[in-house]
């Protein structure tokens, strides 16, 4: 009942995109617009309340020699039935508020076993406090007319005893009854969350289970979903990392496959160059989308002017003798509406100015001031909400700097700022947001081509060694150069006449630089190690190849390293 919707709810929520929001306000307000999130808020609520249902069925069975424990919902009472009981809102509150999605990663038990204490505090101190200002608030509320008919049943019980600010003394048993329950319940939610993202993140061997594996590897590497790309490519790596038999026999299949239409290797190097570039043009961007394409220009149709041909005038005259109307069909056709009445009438009409109504049959929509006038008002009546909530925020700000001091107009400038400014780490993660899935793809990409030197027969992995190298280090470039703009662009200030505030945000500005750097180092190391890897196996039979000067210059580099 606790860990188990930990479990399901990972399951069914798990993606792999990652928010691009840069500040806390905006990864919230992200992570409030998302369905899961809603899901996950009422499932956590009924864990907790379950929990503490469990809680009170130990406590009344396991301990009922110790008395009455006090943990039913309501006193007993013949006068107020239905008084609830304030213990049992102290005991469930602390484990309803607690933040269920806060993720620790797997640090030492120390670390572990610290966050749940701490949002267990200040989650027991949070409710405390809402309590005591509900308990105040409640003889106010009995003033109302009507209100305390609804509230005294439930209610009463809160108006007489002690005063509110002595309550915790009175009741410290209970507050570590309540610390203890959700301390319990929060580290359980924690620790399966450890626990589903260890066991998930391993990887398992799935194609050996198929009658052929390679073809198993492939189709999932092109899958479109990164999860399963990433456990394809993980197994592959270690197949071209496997140094026996049976490996290098794999390979060997894997290389000279004849059999497809479409070679093996083939397949699996376009799939990997594909997705790396793109990856390399995603960090390009920032990780902002991609621009929609330009609109074409309307193709002008070419007017193609014929050939001359002589032609026939036509006769636009009666070739047979005309015969005598009837005087029947005569008057309908003096009756009809282009007769010749229909046309006297007509220009009688224009000539004595009848209004159009009565002189024609068809009625013409006209435009009424009084509709234009509604929709003008309509259109003003949009902008009404904006406009009042505008005017509402500027009086509260003019107010505010008349009437708040300035330490706490201070304080608040800084927590807006805190929430709302762009982390420079959280930029540099959204400009990678499957860092993970390109360093095991050029892991695996890099160790192929090493082994294809000794086990491809017919050569096909030659002929893309080139741009294999040309992907890599263009994606290293890109890496560096983002490096080396960061260091000069938000480089720390080391003056020492600083004040304490500006101390503090170089001191905040130096720990996000030093995080951007560790998650381009991360995918640069990649690089690096897969450049390198093919540059030692393959030596100097690289100059063989032919490469753009700003590629061999690059490369001639890791030549002369290694």
């Amino acid at each position: 009942m606790v860990a188990l919707p930990v479990f399901v709810l990972r399951k069914v929520f798990l993606t792999d995109r990652r928010s691009s929001a840069a500040s806390p306000l905006g990864i919230v307000k992200s992570a409030l617009a998302q369905n899961s999130t809603r899901v996950a808020t009422i499932t956590y609520l009924l864990s907790a309340i379950c929990a503490l249902l469990v809680h009170v069925f130990l406590a009344y069975t396991g301990d009922g020699h110790r008395g009455d424990p006090k943990l039913t919902l309501f006193v007993k009472s013949k006068t107020h039935v239905y008084i609830a009981r304030n213990y049992e809102r102290q005991v469930c509150i602390p484990m309803v508020t607690c933040d269920p999605k806060s993720q620790t990663p797997i640090l030492v038990a120390a670390v572990g076993l610290l966050v749940p204490a701490v949002f267990t505090t200040l989650s027991l101190a949070t409710a405390s406090l809402v309590f005591g200002a509900a308990r105040l608030a409640l003889p106010i509320l009995y003033k109302i007319p009507f209100v305390s008919i609804f509230l005294r049943p439930f209610t009463a019980h809160f108006l007489k005893g002690s005063w509110t600010l002595s309550l915790p003394l009175l009741h410290i048993p209970l507050l570590f009854r309540a610390w203890f329950l959700g301390f319990s319940t929060f580290l359980t939610w924690e620790a399966s969350d450890v626990l589903f993202e260890g066991v998930v993140s391993e990887t398992s061997s799935v194609s050996t289970q198929t009658s052929d594996p390679n073809i198993t590897l492939v189709s999932g590497i092109a899958s479109t979903d990164r999860i399963f790309s990433f456990f394809a490519y993980s197994e592959l790596k270690e197949l071209a990392t496997d140094e026996s038999a049976s490996a290098s026999a794999r390979r060997t299949a894997l290389f000279g496959d004849q059999k497809n239409a479409l070679n093996v290797w083939t397949h699996l190097a376009r799939e990997s160059l594909l997705l790396l570039g793109r990856d390399y043009q995603l960090f390009l961007r920032r990780g902002k989308p991609a621009p929609p394409p330009p609109v074409p220009e309307p193709v002008k149709p070419k007017v193609v002017v014929g050939p001359q041909i002589p032609t026939t005038p036509l006769v636009r005259q009666r070739v047979f003798k005309t015969t005598t109307e009837s005087p029947g069909q005569a008057a309908l056709d003096a009756l009809s509406s282009d007769g010749p009445i229909a046309k006297v009438l007509e220009a009688g009409a224009d000539a004595t100015h009848v209004p159009e109504l009565f002189r024609s049959v068809e009625t013409r929509v006209l435009t009424s001031p009084i509709a234009e006038e509604a929709k003008k008002n309509v259109q003003s009546a949009k902008g009404l909400g904006g406009k009042a909530k505008d005017g509402a925020v500027s009086f509260i700000r003019k107010q505010a700097s008349k009437y708040v001091p300035g330490p706490v107009k201070e304080i608040a400038a800084r927590v807006v700022a805190w929430t709302t400014n762009d982390r420079l780490s959280k930029v540099v993660e959204a400009s990678l947001p499957y860092r993970e899935l390109d360093v095991v793809v050029v892991g695996a990409l890099s160790s192929l081509t090493c082994a294809s030197l000794t086990e491809d027969r017919y050569g096909v992995v030659q002929r893309d060694i080139p741009k294999i190298l040309e992907a890599l280090i263009s994606f290293l470039s890109a890496i560096e150069e983002y490096q080396m703009e960061i260091r000069t662009k938000h480089a720390p200030s080391m003056s020492t006449t600083l004040s304490v505030k500006e101390r503090e945000e170089q001191e905040a500005l130096a720990i996000e630089v030093h995080k951007a750097q560790e998650v381009l180092g991360y995918v640069g190391d990649g690089l690096k190690e897969g450049i390198v890897r093919i540059v030692r196996k393959f030596g100097d039979k690289l100059l063989a190849f032919k490469f753009p000067p700003r590629i061999a210059q690059k490369l001639q580099a890791f030549l002369d390293y290694s």
